[in-house]
């Protein structure tokens, strides 16, 4: 799923020019999902395993996991940023705007909140090893803060292509919200064998995948209809 995901920013950055913000914003969304991979695949190593005895590897695991949440969080943040410097006018205006983030933020702290509290007082008693656990948990919070502009962009998008990209990329970011609230759950509360949190890990990164190829094909369509070449993401040749 995370080579789909990747491969998906990788292809939306591809479509847009040297230091374009957009390009920027799937760059580090792309890089994150790369880092968060090598550690995933690092993981298949003994030494490298959660419950490794090496703590050179495991400093390793925890440093690929804290760089690969601040790249995701980046991107995220550059694309939630885009609507002001497109000057787009969201729904609802400032009121609206404010309501809804109140709202995604009192979630956010809600499913998020006690976990970041639990591995702070397990950093307290001196296990460093969930200071990565304590960043992600920061991270999805202002992750799942940053819904609510993105949201909005989409719906103020709506009816065009350009609400493709921004609507898939909400829903990822939705799927996260899901991820979170799955895995804060008691043992006991999901039927057995119910791997529901990696269901909508699964989602998440195919939907993520899903909006940097909508974003892609957005791109390319509008350069074609301006006579415009489009690069191809696999090759990078140029189509006329």
């Amino acid at each position: 799923m995370r080579v789909l995901a990747a491969a998906g920013c990788f292809a939306a950055v591809s479509c847009f020019e040297r230091g374009d913000h957009l390009r920027n914003a799937w760059l580090w969304l792309g890089a994150g999902t790369i880092v968060i991979l090598i550690r995933d695949l690092l993981r298949l190593f003994p030494g490298f395993a959660p419950q490794g005895g090496d703590p050179q590897a495991q400093i390793v695991v925890t440093a690929l996991g804290i760089l690969s949440n601040l790249a995701l969080l980046g991107g995220i943040w550059m694309l939630a940023r885009s609507w002001k410097m497109a000057a787009i006018t969201l729904p609802g205006g400032r009121s609206g705007f404010g309501v809804v983030a109140v709202a995604t933020a009192v979630i956010a702290l809600t499913v998020v909140g006690p976990g970041a509290y639990t591995h702070l007082q397990e950093i307290a008693r001196g296990d460093w090893s969930a200071l990565v656990l304590v960043v992600s948990a920061v991270v999805d919070i202002i992750t799942l803060c940053l819904i609510t502009p993105l949201l909005l962009t989409a719906i103020s998008l709506r009816g065009s292509l350009f609400a493709w990209p921004w609507g898939l990329v909400t829903a990822s970011q939705l799927a996260w919200l899901l991820y979170d609230i799955a895995a804060s759950l008691r043992p006991g509360l999901l039927p057995a064998g119910l791997p529901l949190p990696e269901v909508f890990r699964g989602l998440a990164e195919n939907y993520l995948f899903a909006a940097g190829m909508a974003q892609y094909f957005v791109i390319a369509q509008v350069r074609r209809a301006a006579g415009a070449p489009v690069l191809r993401p696999a090759s990078g040749e140029v189509e006329a």
